[in-house]
């Protein structure tokens, strides 16, 4: 694991840091006159349904979330490195070392970007809780809103959650993305799998659609507030355990490739 640090590429975890961060405060870009009644609860980035730069920043959350150490195995395995790690240690272990660094990285991005983005309103907004018939406007319910009791209860904590559970489906994706990308030629095309991956399920959703609207595209569910439609913690769950027993399978079927190495 200390090795894979060592050789991770800095410049593209600082660029995928600086994409996320660039994005996160387009938001500030039309920041016109704030209505009194305003916190930074009502107005940060995932909670934020009226501007386009939340929109962006979770649909192209896999493909930052993947630029740091996403391709670190395909690369290892097509120059042949990976054969010299495979003598010092077990594939198995080769396999999840690649897989931690993945998800870190992937993990550490979002966080970032989602936090700097909620604590910058923090320098803006006082700190004072929604109340939900002064800033009804934001519309946060049940039918778009995880845990609404907890939204306006305990705003700071609901927003660290969903700081969390965004920061954990990135680095979901940059798993995704490493177990992957072994069984695609193209270097690029592999980098790119979790955004197919994410355009895909949006294409589904809108063609296939669950009772009520409900949707299971990450970009939607991934929002503290889902900004156009509705989202259900079961439906939610259910997405995310499926992409955790994907990359679990592929964990599996990537081992068996990687011992005949």
């Amino acid at each position: 694991m200390k090795v894979l640090w060592s050789r991770l590429a800095k410049r593209w975890l600082i660029l995928a840091i600086i994409i996320a961060l660039i994005i996160s405060f387009l938001q500030f870009v039309t920041l016109t006159k704030i209505p009194i009644e305003d916190s930074p609860y009502t107005r940060w980035l995932s909670i934020d349904s009226f501007n386009f730069a939340p929109i962006v920043f979770f649909i192209l959350l896999p493909i930052f979330s993947s630029l740091p150490a996403s391709i670190m195995l395909k690369e290892d395995y097509d120059s042949g490195l990976l054969y010299k790690w495979k003598l010092q240690k077990s594939i198995k272990q080769v396999l999840f070392d690649y897989i931690k660094i993945a998800f870190i990285t992937g993990f550490i991005v979002t966080a970032l970007a989602l936090s700097a983005n909620l604590f910058s309103w923090f320098m803006i907004l006082p700190n004072i809780k929604p109340d939900n018939l002064l800033n009804k406007n934001i519309l946060v319910i049940n039918f778009n809103t995880l845990f609404v009791s907890l939204y306006y209860t305990h705003p700071f904590i609901h927003a660290i959650l969903s700081i969390i559970f965004a920061a954990f489906w990135s680095g979901l994706f940059a798993v995704f993305v490493t177990v992957t990308s072994l069984w695609v030629k193209n270097k690029f095309a592999a980098a790119c799998s979790g955004l197919v991956l994410q355009i895909v399920l949006l294409l589904f959703n809108n063609l296939f659609k669950l009772p009520n609207l409900v949707s299971y595209a990450p970009a939607d569910f991934l929002h503290e507030t889902a900004p156009t439609t509705n989202i259900s913690l079961p439906v939610t769950m259910i997405v995310t355990l499926l992409l955790m027993i994907y990359c679990g399978v592929m964990f599996y079927i990537d081992q068996k490739k990687l011992i005949n190495l």
